[in-house]
């Protein structure tokens, strides 16, 4: 894959600039992609950005607004003058919420001279299908009464897609997905719609094999079913997600939490360069 390290994003989610300088020391000349979420951006603002620019790297600031109209386009419009690259919006906010975003993204892009990508959060893939029942429980109604199949597939994907479809209708560059729905996204919604994938763990053994394959069967089900429970439920290796066609994936505590953040990112690429296809 061409230039596949500038699509790994590394999610950063610390509390302190002295543990950000760290990690940026350690993956210097091999990590150019940070993210920076609630956590960071709440106890050190702006520089957290800062600092992460003066190492020459981009930036997805992933702070996932969720507001009205007005108040969603000014605070991506004041996000978007400090410098980064990407901008999230959750997709549930609504059309004219994301189209709000959208423009406070221009109106940064006209300021700082450089384009930014704004793009809006679907379902997170810490939630699973009896998640989905429970905040959405008209939504499972609304599948039943189309006669889809009830399974953990169709009413995660359905909802995915449609939140998707609401996103490029605004105008978004893209969406955070899993990689079990970038695929069905991209022959939706057209290549150029950006998808990122987070919930990426460095799988071994055979369980990378066996998902691969029954990912191409589409199976899904038993995929979901055969993976490991931890706080994110919809999950896949790098060159699985690459495969699925995700422009971006994020990587977070898989290096971050490792012993040798720089080894733990060499597996990361390793595993790209070996299984995911040019």
């Amino acid at each position: 894959m061409e230039n596949f390290k500038e699509r790994v994003i590394i999610a950063i989610d610390y509390n302190n600039l002295k543990s950000v300088k760290d990690i940026l020391e350690r993956l210097k000349g091999e990590a150019y992609f940070y993210k920076i979420g609630s956590e960071l951006f709440t106890s050190c603002g702006s520089q957290s950005i800062g600092l992460i620019k003066d190492y020459g790297c981009k930036i997805f600031l992933d702070l996932k607004f969720h507001d009205i109209p007005n108040t969603v386009y000014n605070a991506v419009k004041s996000a978007g003058e400090l410098g980064v690259d990407i901008i999230n919006v959750h997709a549930s906010g609504g059309i004219e919420m994301m189209k709000s975003a959208k423009r406070g993204g221009i109106e940064a892009a006209k300021k700082t001279g450089k384009s930014i990508d704004i793009i809006a959060v679907t379902v997170l893939t810490n939630l699973a299908r009896e998640d989905i029942k429970d905040i959405f429980y008209y939504f499972e109604d609304r599948v039943n009464s189309d006669n889809l199949n009830k399974n953990h597939a169709d009413i995660l994907r359905n909802l995915v897609l449609h939140l998707a479809k609401l996103a490029k209708i605004s105008g978004l560059d893209g969406v955070v997905c899993s990689g079990y729905e970038s695929l069905e996204i991209k022959k939706n919604l057209g290549d150029d719609f950006k998808t990122i994938t987070p919930g990426i763990r460095l799988k071994r053994g055979n369980y990378a094999a066996e998902v691969q394959r029954s990912l191409k069967a589409g199976n899904i089900k038993n995929i979901e079913d055969g993976m490991r429970i931890d706080d994110q439920k919809r999950i896949m290796t790098p060159s699985m997600a690459f495969n699925s066609k995700a422009d971006y994936i994020v990587v977070g505590r898989e290096v971050t939490a490792s012993n040798d953040p720089l080894d733990a990112l060499k597996a990361i690429y390793n595993d790209i360069e070996r299984f995911a296809k040019n």
